[in-house]
């Protein structure tokens, strides 16, 4: 069975997907990818059936439940929805997710608009919702907020936050999951944008950035909701980020997209990933630890701009960021037929019996380290999911490199002189001691 990582998917936001062919073509391939995280979205109060809940959970793929359109024009929750959450809770579902973006003007009517403090309204809705899902052993995820735009969000969540901690509502602080929008496709803002939060961005403020400093607006914003966290609660919370399916890609082309998408993936999935690291050039800094996932928008939408980001097409076939992603995993995935028997092979030229000594004595800490295969044949180097050859060394050609891809190898070059080792998938370098 695959392990825990941290990459999720939104599924379909039909209901046309959960029927057992769709059930049965999609989640096989979702196991292939290494996908731990699945968001289901409902715009209604009738159940996702049962099979294609339970088929995930045999599938370590954890379903997360997003009930955006709720009831708001009522005291209580209708009593249907506390049937459906009993029904989720006797069938395992661990997080549901309550509303959507309720610091935008669509979530409200004119009036309530444009009184003096949405806050306190919401968290008066919120309550009861988030109350009957911890009666039935849920974790209520605080919904997603509108980025930048409308009541901002991070001062809407700090309000939210002080509001519990002043209500002395613990048995939510204490299993609430916050949740925000990852903007990654704005080519004004690199993919790094914002590490650090508030406190590296003193000068950040809602509505005005100054062009000195960086905003939450980026792959590091569970930064700057952790940081409120923080303050207010002395602790962080878990977090779910999600690629906000509203904000549709700027001016990029798509094969841009799809790289802004594998670098973030990259990040996140990254084994050294309470260290800096460095992808084509661009530093990134650890992520924030209590972040749960991160799912994508990559499943293919019917409508052609959502299209642009999209890891399969319409028909279901996969693009290329596909392969890259299972290559990038390696022997981590399961693969059906392509597992890896060995985690690190080592390709080496023909050599002599005395260049041979001396490049292994200068790969000794490397070796040590790594414990690799040592081998001087391909189809040898194939049975790995990591295969490293010595700079320079000339052993393999384009196609060659396509074929490691093919079975799902990544491919790493080290410079014996100064082991320092990068990767041929755009997997960034790293050093051995």
């Amino acid at each position: 069975m695959n392990p825990k990582t941290k990459l999720g998917l939104f599924y379909f936001p039909d209901d046309q997907h959960y029927h057992a062919r769709e059930r049965d073509k999609w989640i096989p391939e979702l196991v292939s990818l290494g996908v731990s995280w699945l968001v289901l979205t409902k715009e209604d109060l009738i159940a996702i059936p049962e099979p294609f809940i339970q088929t995930l959970l045999n599938n370590c793929i954890t379903p997360i439940i997003r009930m955006v359109n709720l009831p708001a024009n009522t005291s209580k929750p209708p009593s249907e929805f506390e049937l459906l959450v009993k029904t989720y809770a006797d069938w395992g579902i661990q997080y549901i997710q309550l509303f959507d973006r309720p610091n935008n003007l669509s979530f409200w009517d004119l009036k309530s608009w444009a009184g003096n403090n949405l806050v306190e309204p919401f968290i008066d809705l919120f309550l009861p919702y988030a109350e009957v899902l911890i009666k039935y052993n849920i974790r209520p995820v605080f919904p997603c907020l509108e980025v930048a735009r409308g009541f901002w969000d991070t001062a809407f969540l700090r309000l939210a936050l002080e509001s519990l901690k002043r209500r002395k509502h613990y048995w939510l602080i204490d299993t609430l999951i916050l949740s925000g929008y990852v903007h990654l496709y704005d080519p004004s803002r690199p993919l790094n944008w914002g590490a650090g939060g508030q406190e590296r961005w003193p000068n950040s403020k809602p509505y005005q950035t100054s062009p000195d400093s960086q905003d939450q607006r980026g792959l590091y914003i569970a930064d700057w909701y952790q940081a409120l966290a923080r303050a207010t609660f002395g602790k962080p919370l878990p977090i779910l980020l999600l690629d906000d399916p509203a904000c549709k890609p700027y001016d990029l082309a798509p094969a841009e997209i799809q790289q802004r998408t594998f670098h973030a993936i990259q990040r996140l999935l990254h084994p050294r990933s309470t260290e800096v690291i460095e992808i084509e050039g661009t530093r990134y800094e650890p992520l924030a630890e209590e972040i749960l996932c991160l799912s994508f928008c990559g499943l293919p939408a019917n409508d052609t701009v959502s299209e642009s980001r999209a890891w399969y097409s319409l028909s279901g076939e996969p693009h290329p960021l596909v392969k890259k992603i299972k290559a990038y995993l390696g022997p981590n995935i399961d693969q059906n037929q392509h597992q890896h028997r060995i985690p690190h092979a080592l390709l080496l030229p023909q050599l002599d019996a005395d260049q041979l000594h001396d490049l292994l004595d200068k790969l000794k800490p490397f070796i040590i380290q790594y414990q690799p295969k040592i081998t001087f044949t391909l189809e040898e180097a194939f049975e790995a999911g990591h295969v490293w050859i010595p700079a320079g060394s000339g052993l393999i050609t384009e196609k060659e490199i396509n074929a490691f891809e093919d079975h799902f190898c990544v491919i790493h070059t080290i410079n014996p002189d100064g082991i320092s080792i990068a990767s041929q998938t755009n997997e960034p370098a790293l050093e051995v001691p």
